[in-house]
């Protein structure tokens, strides 16, 4: 585990983590990342498939082509972040925040949420299909052409989004 308060056998390889800017390509899977700080990277065709985050910093990021696929993401911090044709398809995401950011063409198929914020954030032809959403806000946020097909949601507010151009078809809606 990476942890930043403590020393590990992985101390060379989060240094290179950490003092890298531009990151390509690598295989963080099943790896588990807690306090660590992302922000202002840019990190392109990384997979982190089946990793655990806890209270890391994603400030800021820019992501292409990533897959965060059947992660486990609790009280991390992804504001102002520009990710881009990335998968987060099967991952359990808790009080997260992605207020603020360019979600454009993500995969967020099957996603389990509770008390995550979209709040003013562009998720353009974004997929939310056979999703479980519970408390999570997606205020003010373009979803043109985002797909919501089967998902289940309990508290969740779109309130001044553009809904009307996205498309929701069967989910359960619960209030």
């Amino acid at each position: 585990m990476f942890n930043v308060h403590k020393k590990t056998k992985y101390d060379g390889f989060l240094t290179v983590l950490k003092s890298s800017e531009n990151i390509h390509s690598f295989n963080f899977a099943e790896l588990e990342f807690n306090g660590i700080d992302f922000s202002q990277k840019k990190m392109v065709g990384c997979s982190f498939s089946h990793a655990k985050f806890k209270n890391c910093n994603f400030k800021n990021v820019t992501l292409r082509m990533c897959f965060f696929d059947f992660c486990e993401i609790e009280c991390c911090d992804f504001k102002n972040s520009n990710i881009q044709f990335s998968v987060f398809a099967g991952s359990v995401i808790r009080d997260t925040s992605f207020k603020n950011s360019e979600l454009l063409q993500n995969n967020f198929n099957g996603i389990r949420t509770d008390k995550v914020c979209f709040n003013d954030s562009d998720l353009y032809n974004s997929c939310f299909m056979f999703s479980h959403l519970n408390y999570t806000d997606f205020q003010n946020c373009n979803v043109k052409k985002t797909v919501f097909l089967y998902s289940e949601q309990n508290e969740v507010s779109f309130k001044f989004s553009n809904t009307r151009e996205a498309t929701f078809i069967e989910g359960k809606i619960k209030e």
